[in-house]
């Protein structure tokens, strides 16, 4: 429901929710970041804008309840992932107790789709704003600023006067990347994302580095990915992407970049031309992947390439090496050209972190076994095997919710659950294959990865905090769980 405000400057307060994630990633904050330039870029001094970081707080509550009285907000806006899922539950009451006029907004994946369900059962949440944010959010602000009516918005949801649910038509997606400001800096402490503490790429060569992006949207149908980006790739242009980086390298002297594109290497022609130009450039940076390429589309040439621009860390999103998986989770990775590309980074020098995925609906323990087996045979020198989630608003969360009715409702949305979905589903001992996937992968090659590694000590002390956190997440678990419903587990 729309509140008015009065016509003094528009105080805004984006939170960042510390993640049910263990261990949680800390990384600059992209999305609000580009909320932010964008507000003030259009908005300008009709806008005071703070933020605050509970990922970094030791008391999230004592942290957030201070903030929001130093500030008084008109407005909160909270970015959600499916994994801050618990956040609303807990702190919906809590914001409204020690903001009671401030308008309550909430965006990212989460937001997009279960915007429903979150505003009719938490109805302290005035609005969401469904997926990609800066256009749509600056122009709910203006409504909100101008006391004029939000009906008219695209790409946000709400109740009305009368509590019926209102959910606008989507709003465009963002053609010109390049005409959106670089990411505002100014909220963060930035020191504060450069101490000992987990990232998203698990390994850093330099202490100052920053997540970046250069595209958004990814073409390919994969059934376990969200789609806030839409499936039509954007580009910024090589040189609005490299003018950025050499921005941050002089401004805040930031010495690695983390390029988190979906899909970097769509268009081989322009990833040749954004390597050449750091090439060509004064600076000497450190590169690396962490969200992974599309690795079959990868040559040598452009691995070469990579490594003579500074990258010297590369993340590959193998998924399954069943080819029958592949095609069943529409990814239809070409897996021979992909481990090839593996083996040509590794042989380059560059440190090589594989994705892998266990238990997807349908998947048999062979497929399981095959995908393991494929990880210990490569040269990959760091793997993460998650166990699958069917995350709401994915293809895939709508087949097990067709496959395993009843089970999505208790699932764990979250990358580490205790009891994994596919163990809940067929009564296969999911957790304890994820274990041994661990050990099977890291025993023979452990020391060689320590070797390989820059800023050894800190990588040393959280690799051990998260094998003992694998190891003993289950460690109640028994050799031969109580059979479940057995769906799943079908022959090829």
């Amino acid at each position: 429901m729309q509140k008015r405000h009065s016509m003094t400057r528009f105080n805004i307060l984006f939170i960042k929710p510390h993640s049910s994630v263990h261990p949680q990633a800390i990384d600059v904050p992209l999305g609000i970041m580009y909320l932010s330039a964008y507000a003030k870029h259009v908005l300008g001094d009709t806008v005071n804008i703070d933020f605050i970081d509970l990922r970094l707080a030791r008391h999230p509550r004592q942290a957030l309840s201070r903030k929001l009285t130093a500030f008084t907000p008109d407005l909160i806006g909270i970015s959600l992932l499916a994994f801050d899922n618990h956040f609303i539950p807990g702190y919906a009451a809590f914001l409204k107790q020690w903001a009671p006029n401030a308008s309550i907004v909430i965006g990212g994946p989460h937001a997009t789709y279960n915007d429903r369900e979150l505003l009719e059962h938490h109805r302290e949440i005035d609005f969401a704003v469904r997926r990609e944010g800066e256009q749509v959010f600056v122009n709910l602000m203006s409504a909100l600023i101008n006391q004029t009516p939000v009906s008219a918005i695209c790409g946000i949801s709400y109740m009305d006067g009368d509590g019926g649910f209102v959910h606008t038509e989507p709003a465009p997606y963002i053609d010109d990347l390049d005409g959106l400001p670089f990411p505002d800096y100014e909220i963060l402490d930035l020191p504060q994302y450069w101490k000992n503490h987990d990232e998203m790429n698990g390994v850093r060569a330099k202490k100052r580095y920053t997540h970046i992006i250069s595209s958004r949207a990814c073409p390919y149908q994969c059934t376990y990915c969200h789609n806030i980006f839409g499936k039509r790739v954007r580009r910024r242009s090589p040189g609005h992407f490299v003018a950025e980086i050499q921005w941050l390298y002089d401004t805040y002297g930031i010495r690695e970049f983390h390029i988190v594109d979906d899909i970097f290497n769509i268009h081989r022609r322009r990833m040749h031309d954004i390597l050449n130009r750091i090439i060509q450039s004064p600076m000497r940076i450190k590169i690396a992947f962490p969200n992974g390429v599309r690795s079959d589309l990868l040559e040598k040439e452009d691995i070469l390439l990579l490594k003579k621009a500074g990258v010297y860390m590369m993340t590959f999103a193998i998924e399954t090496a069943s080819d029958h998986m592949q095609q069943q989770i529409k990814k239809n990775l070409d897996l021979q050209k992909a481990f090839e590309s593996i083996n040509h980074a590794s042989n380059a020098g560059m440190i090589t972190k594989g994705f892998f995925m266990l238990g997807f609906p349908g998947e048999t323990p062979a497929e399981i076994e095959q995908t393991i087996a494929a990880a210990c045979g490569s040269k990959l020198d760091l793997a993460h095997f998650f166990t699958v989630t069917p995350f709401p608003g994915t293809e895939l969360g709508e087949t097990a919710r067709q496959m395993y009715p009843g089970l999505t409702d208790s699932a764990e949305f979250h990358y580490w659950p205790r009891d994994p979905f596919y163990q809940q589903a067929t009564g296969y001992n999911l957790a304890r294959t994820q274990k041994m996937a661990y050990l099977r992968f890291y025993g023979p090659r452990i020391l060689r990865t320590f070797i390989k590694v820059p800023r050894k000590l800190p990588r040393l002390v959280r690799w051990w905090s998260f094998a003992m956190d694998v190891l003993f997440r289950h460690r109640a678990d028994k050799e031969s769980r109580p059979k479940g419903p057995g769906f799943g587990l079908k022959k090829n």
